[in-house]
């Protein structure tokens, strides 16, 4: 792996651990369920988004005009 890889696995994990935290928070306090779903539907994007795997498909590479 390259360094670049490790420090978005890093991110990544960090990005997650933000979601399950907010999720975590949404659900034991009261919320507005539209701002709590749109911070939840951002960090989940963003997790996949950083994620190393994710930039090493095949389908990623054509996506992104590299292929």
């Amino acid at each position: 792996m390259k360094k670049g890889d490790i420090l978005r696995g890093i991110l990544e994990a960090g990005v997650w651990y933000v979601f399950i935290y907010y999720l975590l928070y949404a659900i034991k306090n009261p919320v507005e369920l539209w701002q709590a779903t749109l911070i939840l539907l951002v960090l989940m994007y963003a997790g996949v988004f950083v994620c190393p795997w994710v930039r090493h498909m095949d389908s990623w590479r054509r996506m992104m005009g590299k292929e």
